[in-house]
């Protein structure tokens, strides 16, 4: 993909400043592409290198006023090694089943979704998701993606989490699970065995989207090893 192109950069426009999702008292303003109709497949590729990040069916970056905290990361898997507190979560939750999406589940995914959203990120435009626009969301993406539950002793649903699929590595673009279980760290359970898979498929990296140093919502994510953040237009370690 040529960024150099006119019809390219055409086709990226800016939103305008909204209430920040992580920050208070912030706005943000991001840099948009669609890819709803997008014949290069190497366009969501090429643009997740480069920082980006995808919702729906548009590609977007951060491109505030006066702020920069928010910086793309992802996981080097194959150097990657579970802390002890990782490693505790690990077998808290090892009774799970971590499977490839399981069949006739959309009803229990969109349930689960909705007590989650409810708990977790009550206010939020993704409270307002119907069911259809759920289904949309997390069946009909614009690339390949994968889903992949948990699934507990008696085959019960419990959590879910979106992957694309990249060249190099994947990206995981949303995970929910139910409630009850926020004691087990099943957010952090999710991207464990998400870096397992990436290992599996024999892929490099997983994206976990936008760090942001003085959100809590999103400082989980310096708790992985082997981080990268795309700073000064390279994928820089995080301790470099």
């Amino acid at each position: 993909m040529n960024f150099n192109n006119k019809q390219n950069i055409h086709n990226f426009f800016q939103t305008k400043p909204i209430k920040c999702s992580y920050l208070n008292e912030r706005f943000e303003k991001r840099l948009i592409m669609s890819i709803k109709y997008q014949k290069d497949k190497n366009v969501i590729n090429k643009l997740t290198t480069l920082g980006f990040r995808r919702n729906l069916d548009f590609m977007y970056l951060p491109i505030c006023n006066n702020c920069s905290e928010c910086i793309s990361s992802r996981i080097l898997v194959q150097n990657f090694k579970a802390s002890k507190s990782q490693k505790r979560n690990l077998k808290r939750n090892s009774h799970f089943r971590f499977v490839k999406m399981v069949d006739n589940a959309k009803k229990n995914r969109y349930e689960n979704f909705q007590e989650y959203i409810s708990t977790r990120h009550e206010g939020s435009q993704m409270q307002k998701m119907t069911q259809q626009e759920f289904s949309n969301f997390l069946y009909n993406t614009p690339t390949e993606s994968s889903i992949f539950d948990l699934i507990d002793k008696s085959n019960n649903l419990v959590a879910s989490i979106l992957l694309d699929q990249l060249d190099n590595g994947m990206s995981a673009v949303y995970s929910f699970y139910k409630p009850k279980y926020l004691r087990n760290g099943l957010g952090i359970y999710l991207i464990l065995k998400a870096i397992e898979q990436v290992k599996l498929e024999n892929k490099k990296y997983l994206y976990l989207g936008y760090w942001v140093k003085n959100s809590k919502k999103m400082n989980y994510k310096i708790q992985f090893n082997n981080l990268q953040i795309f700073t000064e237009g390279s994928w820089k370690f995080i301790n470099q």
